[in-house]
C-alpha cells in the first residue's frame, strides 16, 4: 500500500474550527501521513508536527516540507515545547493506513510478529506478544472488553490462555485463528472482521494510547495561548469519551468554552468519497483569558 493514498477526514470542518492565521504557531500532534500537516502549513502558519512512528515522520516531512516534523509521542508535548506556546492544536486520532504495511503486527490479514508498537520502543514497555503470552485470563478479558469493546472478550481470553499453554503465540495469523475458533459462527462471518476489536485493544494497550491522549490534551491546554483552540478527531467511542471528559474537566475550572455542543460528523458526500470518515467525530475547545 502506498503511503500517500490516505485521505484526511473532516478537513473543512477542522480548518473552520481552528481558523488558522499566518501569525499562528500550530501543533499537529498526530502528523500521520501529513495530510492535515500540509493543509495547516499552507496557511503560512508555523507548524510543529509530531508522530511516534519514524516512518510517518519521514512521510509527513516529505509531504509538508515547510512544517517542523518531529518523532515524538504527544504525551511528551511539554518536554517538546518547553516554554513555547501554541495558538492552535490538532489531534487527529485516525488510523494511519500506511502502518498496515509496516510489518509490526497491525494487520490481521498478513502474518507478522505480534508487536503492534508505533515506535521502535512501545510506550507501555511491552509488545502484544507479551500481553498474550503472560497476562492472566482476567487481565486479557479486561483489555479486550475495555479497550476494544469486544463482546466475546472472555471467550477470546480463555482461548488465548488455552492456546499458549500448548505453544506461545508469535504471529498475527496465529492470533486470528484463535479468535475465529473462539467466537460464534455468525460473528466470525459478520460485517466486521472478528479480530478487529481484539487487535484494536492490543494496539491501544501496547502504545498506552488512552493515557497518552489525556496527558497530551492537558499538556497542550497548558501551552495554549489566550483565544487558542484545540480540535480533536476521534474514531471510536472510547477515545471520544476521554476527549469529552477532559474538555468537561477543563471547562469546569473556568476560562474555556466548548466550540461545539455536540461533535461534528462527516457529511454524506464525504463518507461516500472516503468511507473512513463514517465514524469520525470532531470536538473543539477554546481558551478564554480574563483581561
Amino acid at each position: 500500500m502506498r503511503r500517500d493514498d490516505h485521505t484526511s477526514v473532516l478537513s473543512k470542518e477542522i480548518m473552520n474550527m481552528l481558523s488558522p492565521k499566518k501569525s499562528d504557531t500550530i501543533l499537529d500532534a498526530t502528523a500521520g501521513q501529513g495530510g492535515h500537516t500540509l493543509l495547516l502549513s499552507r496557511t503560512g502558519a508555523t507548524v510543529i508536527a509530531l508522530d511516534a512512528d519514524p516512518e510517518a515522520v519521514a512521510a509527513a516531512g516529505k509531504r509538508a516540507p515547510k512544517a517542523k516534523v518531529l518523532e515524538a509521542n504527544f504525551a511528551d508535548i511539554e518536554k517538546i515545547l518547553g516554554a513555547q506556546k501554541v495558538d492552535k492544536a490538532l489531534f487527529d486520532l485516525g488510523w494511519n493506513r500506511g502502518q498496515l504495511a509496516a510489518g509490526r503486527g497491525f494487520s490481521f490479514l498478513v502474518d507478522e510478529p505480534l508487536t503492534m508498537s508505533y515506535g521502535p520502543k512501545p510506550r507501555s514497555g511491552f509488545v502484544a506478544a507479551d500481553i498474550l503470552n503472560t497476562w492472566s485470563e482476567k487481565a486479557l478479558a479486561d483489555v479486550f472488553f475495555g479497550y476494544g469493546e469486544e463482546r466475546y472478550a472472555r471467550r477470546i481470553a480463555h482461548a488465548v490462555v488455552a492456546r499458549r499453554a500448548r505453544q506461545p503465540l508469535k504471529t498475527t495469523i496465529e492470533l486470528v485463528e484463535v479468535i475465529k475458533d473462539a467466537v460464534p459462527p455468525a460473528y466470525r462471518h459478520g460485517r466486521l472482521h472478528p479480530a478487529t476489536r481484539a487487535f484494536q485493544a492490543l494496539r491501544i494497550a501496547v502504545n498506552d494510547e488512552l493515557k497518552s491522549l489525556e496527558e497530551g490534551l492537558l499538556q497542550t491546554w497548558r501551552h495554549l495561548t489566550c483565544d487558542g483552540r484545540i480540535a480533536v478527531v476521534t474514531f471510536h467511542s472510547i477515545e471520544d469519551r476521554i476527549v469529552k471528559n477532559v474538555f468537561k474537566k477543563i471547562t469546569a475550572q473556568g476560562g474555556a468554552r466548548l466550540l461545539v455542543k455536540k461533535p461534528l460528523i462527516a457529511t454524506r458526500e464525504e463518507i461516500v468519497q472516503n468511507p473512513s470518515a463514517r465514524s469520525a467525530k470532531l470536538r473543539g475547545i477554546e481558551k478564554i483569558c480574563t483581561k
